[in-house]
């Protein structure tokens, strides 16, 4: 069972922000997961290109474990989805830290292209994997983002009193993030604002006063900035929308 609700005028935007909330987090990763495909096959048949964006953390990881099993039993669909991370740990590339991690060795649909920076075991810099994920990204229009929320507030790498939210760069390097690891590199909020859809997913009580500061438009987190250029989301659990 899900509930939906429209809030006008958040963070100093004049889009709204689509809030929907789930039954517990099994529901939230089944129907993140089920939203998403549709979107995403309904562009694939109208344009023939889909660019994703996926998000790491416990959350979701879930969503993109659950994504690559539906990919997997279709092997001949979903020909033009590419897919993206909107920050990624720079750690050795066989490492369980990296974002890109629920898919290695596990997606087996070959019409699928996946964007995955360079680590740190490529024996280049942490500024190369900027400049390669930069490249990568020129010209393209992110169609959904699905992203992440800590309980600091933070999206992607963009930490509450570090990020400059005003950076007009679409990537950029972290060398000494809040939270481990401390060498990262990210998306700006202009480029995820940049981008048709962006879905924020929350589960848990330790989320609920992120989600708060969200609804109530509240500028000293990160995520209070997100504004999709279509449709911006607020999926969440009720843990994170009701905890005390």
């Amino acid at each position: 069972m899900s509930e939906d609700f429209d809030i006008d005028g958040i963070s100093d935007f004049d889009s709204q922000l689509d809030l929907t909330i789930y039954a517990n987090q099994e529901e939230l990763v089944r129907e993140v997961s089920a939203q998403a495909l549709q979107v995403i096959e309904d562009r694939l048949l109208s344009h023939g290109i889909f660019h994703l964006v996926l998000t790491g953390g416990t959350l979701g990881n879930a969503i993109s474990a659950s994504l690559v099993s539906t990919w997997n039993q279709a092997p001949e669909m979903y020909s033009g989805l590419q897919i993206w991370w909107s920050d990624e740990r720079f750690v050795a590339s066989d490492s369980d830290e990296r974002n890109a991690y629920p898919l290695h060795g596990k997606l087996l649909n070959s019409n699928i292209t996946v964007h995955e920076s360079i680590a740190s075991d490529s024996g280049k810099s942490i500024s190369d994997a900027v400049i390669d994920y930069q490249s990568a990204l020129d010209d393209v229009v992110i169609d959904l983002n699905i992203l992440g929320l800590g309980p600091d507030g933070h999206v992607a790498s963009l930490f509450p009193g570090t990020a400059d939210l005003d950076d007009e760069r679409d990537i950029f390097a972290i060398t000494d993030s809040p939270k481990p690891p401390s060498a990262r590199i990210s998306f700006t909020m202009n480029f995820i604002n940049q981008g048709r859809e962006v879905w924020i997913v929350a589960a848990g009580e330790s989320k609920a006063d992120a989600v708060a500061k969200i609804i109530e438009g509240d500028t000293s987190i990160p995520a209070s900035y997100v504004s999709a250029v279509e449709r911006t989301r607020l999926m969440l659990d009720q843990a994170a929308f009701l905890a005390d």
